[in-house]
């Protein structure tokens, strides 16, 4: 009797254990990765790579957290990476439109810092819109999220296009391109502290206190977990999945917004060649422990996420690899953390009796029918 109250003992430390290292893989992976980089990569912990690949990781970090919130809603946005371009071609060309009402050159700092006033809000505002339109055709027409978001990335681009006429924008002044990316601290690794770094990280803090802290951000998960059992306790639903969709284009667009004042440029199809923002930010919320079909979810781990990702990518460049293996790298991670997921959820459903054809194969019901027979 001791030893069977033993064995069950340890099989429970045992998936304890690997419980809690499945729901901080996101953790496991970075560490695990970091290692492995500076070991086959020379300098891959060195200040002349660590920096640039946390500047890299901001754009898909701000994407990420909208696109965490929807999926946790039990949706996807697809249109995240032309919602990105969307206010990153807004954003420069409002500039210059308004730069030159307020005075040019002539009005100096003034006609700067109205004009990206004015410009960021409306390249957020079409973001918000963006995201709106998805939500309201997602939760009141009651279509599903994969053909909304593909239709509105479809649409988007040639927005884009139509809008930058197929050439990149430049801003006509770069007074403020200089301010965003300037390091408070001139020390090697603290470099990173700029008004982007410390804004992407206020965001994403924000978003994980309203997710895990707020009411609010528990109705999501209900929502998420179980949508009629959380519109049976009161919870409006529908306005819950609209929000999520208003935050992923308001954050796609900041990204986007942010990334072309750093690189005073926007292109009109940036990702369509090699690896698109959406594939980063798809993998590293599946990793980061969002579930695909919602109700569990952290901002935190998916910001974790990009930061591994984006570590496989700077590391293959050092050891000498070229964009195509990059490329090719997020395509297999992509594929085997959905994979992943997929059978994750098979499990789980298996141990559920989610589905009865699944039943079929659980060992006991199996054992059960031959003697049966």
């Amino acid at each position: 009797m001791r030893n069977i109250i033993k064995n069950i003992n340890i099989k429970a430390d045992r998936t304890l254990i690997l419980s809690k290292l499945n729901n901080n893989r996101a953790y496991v992976l970075l560490v695990f990765i970091m290692i492995l980089m500076s070991i086959c990569a020379p300098n891959f912990l060195g200040t002349g790579n660590i920096v640039p690949m946390i500047k890299t990781a901001l754009l898909p970090i701000m994407a990420g957290i909208g696109f965490t919130y929807v999926m946790i809603g039990g949706n996807f946005d697809l249109s995240i990476g032309a919602v990105i371009n969307v206010g990153a071609a807004v954003a420069m060309g409002e500039f210059n439109r308004f730069f030159a009402a307020f005075g040019g050159e002539a009005a100096g700092t003034k006609a700067v810092v109205l004009g990206w006033i004015v410009a960021i809000l409306i390249a957020l505002a079409a973001g918000v819109l963006v995201g709106l339109i998805n939500g309201l055709l997602v939760a009141k027409g009651r279509i599903h999220s994969f053909i909304v978001t593909i239709g509105m990335m479809t649409a988007l681009t040639g927005f884009v296009y139509t809008y930058c006429k197929g050439n990149t924008i430049s801003a006509d002044n770069t007074l403020f391109v200089n301010i965003l990316e300037r390091p408070f601290i001139k020390v090697p690794y603290l470099e990173v502290f700029t008004i982007r770094f410390l804004v992407t990280v206020i965001i994403v803090i924000f978003f994980e206190v309203l997710l895990l802290k707020a009411k609010w951000g528990r109705d999501l998960l209900m929502v998420g977990s179980n949508e009629e059992a959380a519109w049976h306790a009161g919870i409006n639903t529908q306005r819950k999945i609209i929000w999520t969709f208003i935050f992923s284009g308001f954050t796609s667009a900041f990204g986007g917004v942010m990334f072309a004042i750093s690189m005073n440029a926007a292109v009109p199809n940036y990702g369509e060649r090699g690896i698109n923002p959406l594939m980063i930010v798809l993998a590293s919320t599946i990793i980061g422990g969002t579930e695909l079909t919602g109700g569990r979810g952290s901002v935190v781990h998916t910001t974790v996420a990009v930061l591994t990702i984006q570590a496989i990518f700077n590391g293959l460049i050092i050891m000498g690899m070229g964009f195509d293996a990059q490329v090719l790298a997020a395509g297999v991670l992509l594929a085997v953390v959905v994979l992943y997921e997929s059978y994750s959820l098979y499990k789980q459903n298996l141990k559920k009796g989610a589905k009865a054809a699944l039943l079929k194969e659980v060992p006991e019901l199996k054992a059960r029918r031959k003697s049966a027979c």
